[in-house]
């Protein structure tokens, strides 16, 4: 009974902490997250405690407390007054401290002595604490009593501060703004370890006194991961509290109450606490025209806490004078549209995830002081540390977890990574996503943790799901679908892994403690269930898989699981993510799982497969992505006549002529298909197909073109010896919907066809002999152009002179493999190049001089082979540092 009346008391605290109202201040919720660690630590001794029940009386009689404190009575006599809150928080979190330590003291003493009679019987003490807890109950409520009959005008209560403030004019200001007390402690070097870097460059920007307009810092991260302590550190940095003439410090919240906006505000400009204020328009503007009055004329720096929204921006910024006196206004949000909306992009501070080292640094000072980790700790500890996955909030805690139980290995193998502060964190941020996103999100818990997700094949799953909905007639859903993934990373919740050439999401991730609440989240509401993190052992998931397949829509299961006896069997299931097991390869089986529309196999290197047969009689499929057994894809596709997308792990793929009649198909992928064969007599087109990837010996007939009317994506090889015109390449001009082409070229055969492409293209890609330099000003005239790759050797000749105004929207150019030696330009072409990548072209030993010109080139990228190449990149890059603002990279890729 111990055990769960200390989950309840937890699940009560985090119950309050995610209520997100008013009286949540920082200083309130740190009383809550504190009280919280002190339960999961008596939760975590307790099995080495004998004296259980103690514990127990102790974890109901601080609920008890907690519901009083939280009452509608209690709230409704201090809702003005968060600081007795808070200290009443802090009496309850003291008096638990109290019997942590003396839970800890015995076991420490237990463990030290060989004699059980010599451990001093710790229930006494535990008792007189526990009568200590009641007597708190009993003053809260007695203070609630006396309080009632007090005379409620007498209400503008200090909040620590001296009383005695001298009035300033009618404003009721500090005498010296400046030396005005934080309403938040002090910020010490040892609470921003780590952060040294990020510290710098703040300060470099807030103490820069060559500035005079007002201007806007976003410091901009995922909950939990120091944006708050960062900036409270600058906000009470004594050099900021002596170039300023006044600070103040707003929490805005997801709720933007903008009373509750005013009066923290109103408090934090004077020093002292007054009654929330009402909802009257009459007031609000008085206190509006207050805090104007307050700022006008002086230096200041304000801090925006925690803002959600560009409305809640919107409502706050006008309290702001622009003194054009160098005033600065700090605010940290999770969300990067807040960022941008509210200033300039170099002004946005990203924060970063702490490496190894910084990781390891803070935990340790965290636990042991000035100490070293002792070294039977510090292997545990270091696995502790690496599972944060460079989270400050998570290493802390963690910390403060193992801080307060006794220091041996054995104990600390058995903390798991579980923080309910940050489940409530990332609560907030998933809570604030719309109906699509949180499916979308939820969704992406059904692949493994650390695991780089492609965006393609997300957004793919996403479509066949039907999670989103296209309103816009001139936006594709899966355009849609890319936003919603660019949502989400603004949002903070999802992490880019790598991007492509054109900006693009190439793959993404989720952090692991926000992969760990995605999981428990999606399982929660049952929107899909990880089988083997809720049943990590092969025993129990053969026991509960037959029952959990009945009871979820999705699943994400191990190959091994699906390996299933002809007994297992659902009609409610409808989407299966499976993740492949190495050296584990066996026929997989699905004819069961008859309502199944989605079927997606992770790709790895590996050649698990199903049993085609059996997929080719689910008729619902609208998305299928494996490895194949045999090269050979059987008529029987045409059942499927809801697919939408069929990915297929396997090159040499044949393709029967039945795969046209597949009305719905969107996407075909493989590593590449045999020549499609096209249907005899008259054929409906695929209107619907977008993407074709790889075609071999892709013949590019009128026919063909007919009957490709919107792709979007299109992938050609050509492996074969002789190469002709009998491919018809003219007639790409002719897919006027065609966005992104690649071409491969596998032979050393010089064709003459420098093919027409159409107008519509944004990304090409060629590779192998395909033109000559002197043609380029073919592809140079393509109007839509952002992104062109040129690999092995796709240009003949030597020399590439650029004369007009080509390539106008290109934003991305890379030559890999050249015999390219000379490389000019004239007449201000690349205007929007934004990337250059030269790599392998060990004959070109200089950069045109007008690239460096490019007002918005980024980054040059060279390979560590051609010094010259090197030295020319460098020079450039010398060269624009007096003129362009943002300095160009030059990125050395190593070979």
């Amino acid at each position: 009974m111990a055990y769960e009346a200390l989950e309840s008391l937890q699940q009560t605290l985090l119950q309050i902490l995610v209520r997100g109202d008013y009286l949540i201040t920082p200083p309130v919720k740190y009383q809550i997250i504190s009280i919280h660690d002190r339960a999961v630590v008596l939760q975590l001794n307790l099995n080495q405690f004998p004296y259980k029940e103690s514990i127990r009386d102790v974890a109901n009689t601080a609920k008890e407390i907690i519901q009083s404190v939280f009452s509608l009575e209690n709230l409704s006599i201090c809702g003005s007054i968060t600081v007795r809150l808070s200290d009443q928080l802090g009496q309850l979190a003291e008096q638990l401290q109290s019997t942590v330590a003396f839970m800890v003291g015995y076991i420490r003493q237990r463990s030290d002595s060989a004699i059980e009679s010599e451990v001093e019987d710790p229930t006494e003490m535990i008792a007189i604490n526990s009568n200590g807890l009641r007597r708190l109950a009993e003053n809260i409520m007695s203070i609630g009593r006396e309080s009632e009959e007090e005379d409620s005008s007498d209400s503008h209560v200090s909040v620590g501060f001296d009383d005695d403030l001298n009035d300033s004019a009618a404003l009721d200001l500090p005498e010296n703004p400046s030396d005005s007390p934080s309403i938040y402690p002090p910020t010490s070097k040892d609470d921003v370890i780590g952060f040294d870097e990020d510290i710098a460059q703040l300060m470099e920007r807030v103490t820069d006194y060559s500035l005079s307009n007002r201007q806007i810092l976003p410091i901009v991260g995922m909950g939990g991961i120091g944006k708050s302590t960062l900036a409270k550190y600058v906000y009470n940095h004594p050099m900021i509290m002596h170039q300023y003439d006044i600070r103040a410090w707003v929490t805005v919240s997801q709720d933007c109450c903008i009373v509750n906006i005013l009066s923290q505000l109103l408090a934090s400009l004077k020093g002292k606490v007054g009654p929330v204020g009402t909802d009257s328009l009459i007031v609000i503007d008085a206190e509006k025209l207050e805090i104007f009055k307050i700022l006008s004329g002086r230096r200041y720096l304000i801090v925006i806490d925690d803002i959600w929204s560009v409305e809640a921006w919107d409502h706050v910024q006008k309290l702001f004078p622009d003194n054009n006196n160098g005033s600065w206004i700090i605010l940290t949000t999770r969300l990067m549209d807040v960022a941008t909306y509210a200033a300039i992009s170099w002004n946005i501070h990203v924060m970063r995830f702490m490496d190894d080292e910084d990781s390891w640094r803070l935990f340790q000072h965290k636990v042991f002081g000035d100490h070293d980790c002792p070294l039977e700790l510090q292997s545990v500890g270091e696995k502790i540390v690496k599972r944060c996955g460079g989270l400050p909030l998570s290493i802390v805690t963690m910390a403060g977890l193992l801080s307060r139980i006794p220091r041996t290995p054995k104990l600390w193998q058995q903390i798991e990574v579980n923080d309910g502060q940050l489940v409530s964190i990332l609560y907030l941020s998933y809570n604030h996503l719309p109906l699509h996103l949180r499916k979308c999100f939820l969704y992406m818990a059904g692949f493994p943790q650390e695991y780089d997700i492609r965006a393609s094949e997300l957004i793919k799953l996403w479509v066949a799901e039907g999670f989103l909905e296209c309103r816009n007639e001139s936006k594709s859903i899966e355009m849609t679908a890319e936003e919603c993934l660019e949502d989400l990373i603004k949002q903070s919740l999802v992490l880019i892994s790598s991007r492509k050439s054109d900006g693009k999401i190439k793959s993404c991730r989720l952090h692991s403690m926000v992969w760990d609440f995605c999981v428990r989240q999606a399982g929660k509401e049952k929107f899909i269930l990880s089988v083997t993190e809720y049943f990590p052992n092969l025993i129990l998931r053969r026991h509960f898989l037959p029952q959990v397949l009945q009871n979820h829509h999705r699943i994400s299961v191990s190959w091994y699981d699906l390996n299933l006896k002809d007994y297992m069997h659902s009609s409610c299931t409808t989407s299966i993510i499976c993740i492949p097991q190495r050296g584990y390869r066996p026929k997989g089986s699905v004819k069961n799982f008859t309502s199944l529309r989605v079927l997606h196999v992770l790709r790895r290197n590996d050649h698990s497969y199903w049993e085609l047969g059996q997929v080719f009689e689910l008729i619902y499929l609208t998305y299928l992505a494996s490895y194949i057994p045999d090269d050979i894809v059987s008529a029987a596709i045409a059942k499927l006549q809801n697919l939408q997308t069929l990915i297929i792990y396997r090159s040499n793929v044949h393709l029967p002529v039945e795969i046209w009649s597949l009305r719905q198909l969107r996407n075909l992928i493989a590593f590449s298909f045999c020549p499609l064969l096209l249907p005899e007599g008259e054929t409906l087109s695929l209107e619907n197909l977008h993407t074709l990837h790889m075609a071999t010996n892709f013949t590019c007939s009128g026919r063909m073109v007919g009957m490709l009317p919107n792709i979007k994506k299109l992938g050609i090889c050509y492996p074969e010896v002789k190469f002709g015109v009998g491919y018809h390449l003219g007639n790409l001009i002719h897919l006027f919907k065609l966005e992104k082409l690649k071409l491969n070229m596998h032979n050393s055969y010089v064709p003459r066809l420098n093919p027409i492409f159409p107008l519509s293209l944004k990304k090409l890609e060629l590779s192998g002999g395909w033109i000559y330099w002197r043609d380029m000003t073919i592809v140079g005239s393509l109007p839509n152009l952002q992104v062109l790759k040129l690999k092995n050797y796709a240009c003949y000749g030597e020399h590439w002179g650029i004369f007009d105004e080509e390539f106008g929207n290109l934003v991305h150019l890379l030559i890999d493999e050249s015999n390219l030696k000379c490389w000019t330009i004239e007449c201000s072409p690349f205007p929007r190049l934004q990337s250059l990548t030269l790599l392998r072209c060990p004959y070109l030993d200089e950069i045109p001089y007008d690239i460096g010109l490019i007002p918005l080139l980024q980054v040059i990228e060279i390979d560590d082979h051609n010094q010259s190449l090197l030295y020319s990149a460098k020079k450039i890059q010398e060269e624009r540092q007096d003129w362009v603002r943002e300095d160009l990279k030059v990125v050395v890729k190593r070979s």
